[in-house]
């Protein structure tokens, strides 16, 4: 669609990647349509997500008691600011200190190391990229990431559910690996599915099940809900009623769906398409609220990869395999790791305790996701007229577009498309009934150790590259809680949140050094 992208005349497009010619200025004009389109149907899901948020909250915080440990921790080192003090309490525990030191020791030699490149280095706390082990032929690597940040953070999630992130995570490498080596494939002739794409598949099922499960476990909650949003009450429940967030999720997700029908989606790909980002995100949101480990990424991001992949390209037209491409691409709404949706339930914890202008405090997110919107867009656009795009080389400004216009020529071009796939379909469903029997195990026994959870993200990102540290935080804190209970948990946080603080403190020195003393060079401190 022509409103969704720049008019590619040379005045707009190549000065973009070029860069302006003496005496020019940025061609503002020519962005002002497309970045509000974007815009507008990004708010739009924001508004969505926003009211999905202020409905399930309550059940969220109170029947199923989520920790959302992403907000125990800021409140926990605010605690005593109210009576006057400006130290945090936790600060005056020697364990703090113990977890300070040892993280920001580490980067604090390292720092040293930038002015004597003869003293060695301690690469504990180095990327992802050198920390993978070979396991066998065929076989993916598994990664042995120290990240101070999940240990920290992973202290506060349940030990159930950091024991299913390891333990599914470490057998999808076995899994991925024997289809390997095997040559195992599922789906029709010539479209076949290897073992990545079916561990993603048997994924994809399960996530879909915690949403099922998360809405029928609800359902008393959801009913009351509509009673109350019907008579006008539950004023206090939320920043906004009832029901005004009923009518505003009707009126920005009818917005979103005829954003999608615009772009080139028939209708009922469309609505089929919100269904699979509404698990996509839903999920996301309500379990890294759960667990506050942040590398969450849902298996096949938006949903688009689903589609292709079990219902088949045949019947979709060169407009909706366009579109499609587009409204799964990092051009909506965030990239794969789905911004903005997983900070919602976080805000509304953190606003339980707010008794007067909840309804201004709300406000806040959308004032800040315009903000930040308006400046990320203005400030790339304005950098790659002034600097030349082809120079920045930014993932965003290559790879990304390459990935995105890549897979949409491909698809396009494809001269037999691809089927409805029955096996792919048994694939998920077998997903689905595997994570259907672990949540009814869960509901059952209270000592089953295994989440759905961990089995609907047992080959993303996440798990994969933090396996090792979060076996480490289960390991420390099942034995805390054993052996000291419920106090010497309480007792040892201080430890872990002096580990987080620690971390950010050391980068934060080596930011200031670098910007100091190596001016233009930099060094490596943080990585994904």
């Amino acid at each position: 669609p022509a409103w969704g992208f720049p008019e590619p005349i040379p005045e707009v497009m190549d000065r973009f990647y070029f860069g302006l010619r003496a005496g020019e200025s940025v061609p503002w004009r020519g962005w002002v349509m497309p970045v509000w389109w974007w815009f507008s149907v990004c708010l739009a899901m924001a508004g969505t997500a926003f009211c999905v948020t202020t409905i399930f909250h309550r059940q969220w915080a109170d029947a199923e008691r989520l920790t959302y440990p992403l907000v125990s921790f800021p409140v926990d080192l605010t605690e005593g600011f109210n009576e006057g003090r400006c130290v945090p309490a936790v600060f005056r525990s020697p364990l703090f200190w113990m977890g300070f030191a040892w993280t920001a020791g580490i980067i604090f030699w390292n720092i040293i190391t930038f002015f004597h490149p003869t003293v060695p280095r301690i690469t504990l706390f180095d990327s992802v990229n050198t920390k993978a082990m070979a396991v066998a032929r065929n076989f993916p690597p598994v990664y042995l990431r120290v990240l101070p940040l999940v240990i920290g953070l992973g202290y506060l999630c349940s030990l159930d559910l950091l024991f299913s992130f390891w333990f599914f995570g470490l057998f999808a490498v076995v899994k991925v690996g024997v289809l390997n080596r095997t040559g195992f494939t599922v789906g029709m002739p010539g479209q076949p599915s290897t073992g990545n794409e079916i561990i993603n598949l048997e994924s994809h099922g399960a996530m879909t099940v915690l949403v099922v499960w998360s809405v029928w476990m609800a359902r008393h909650h959801l009913a009351d809900v509509w009673r109350k949003a019907r008579a006008g009450t539950g004023e206090g429940e939320g920043p906004v009623s009832y029901r005004a967030a009923l009518l505003g999720l009707v009126a920005c997700a009818a917005y979103v769906l005829g954003y999608f029908v615009a772009t080139g989606m028939t209708v009922t790909m469309a609505l089929l398409q919100m269904v699979l980002m509404f698990i996509a995100y839903f999920t996301a949101a309500k379990y890294i609220a759960a667990s506050g480990f942040g590398y969450l990424v849902p298996v096949g991001g938006k949903g688009g990869w689903w589609m292709k992949s079990v219902m088949g390209t045949s019947k979709m037209s060169p407009q909706n395999l366009t579109a499609l491409e587009l409204m799964n691409s990092s051009a909506l709404f965030g990239a794969g790791r789905l911004q903005t949706v997983q900070m919602l339930p976080h805000h509304l914890k953190a606003m339980d305790g707010v008794t007067k202008g909840r309804g201004w405090v709300g406000s806040t997110v959308f004032l800040a996701f315009v903000v930040g919107f308006t400046v990320s867009a203005a400030s790339i656009i304005y950098f790659c007229y002034s600097h030349s795009a082809l120079y920045l080389r930014s993932w965003t400004l290559w790879e990304g577009p390459h990935g995105i216009y890549g897979r949409m020529a491909q698809s396009l071009g494809e001269s037999e498309r691809t089927i409805f796939d029955i096996q792919k379909l048994g694939v998920w469903l077998w997903g689905a009934g595997l994570a259907s029997l672990l949540a009814l195990l869960r509901s059952r026994f209270a000592w089953w150790p295994l989440h759905p959870l961990g089995l609907a993200f047992q080959y993303t990102t996440g798990p994969r590259y933090y396996a090792l540290s979060i076996l480490m935080v289960w390991m420390a804190k099942l034995l805390i809680v054993r052996v000291g209970g419920p106090r010497m948990y309480d007792k040892a946080k201080p430890f872990f949140y002096g580990t987080v603080i620690g971390y950010a403190i050391g980068i934060g020195v080596g930011m200031v050094v670098d910007i100091i003393w190596f001016p233009g060079q930099g060094h490596g401190f943080h990585n994904y």
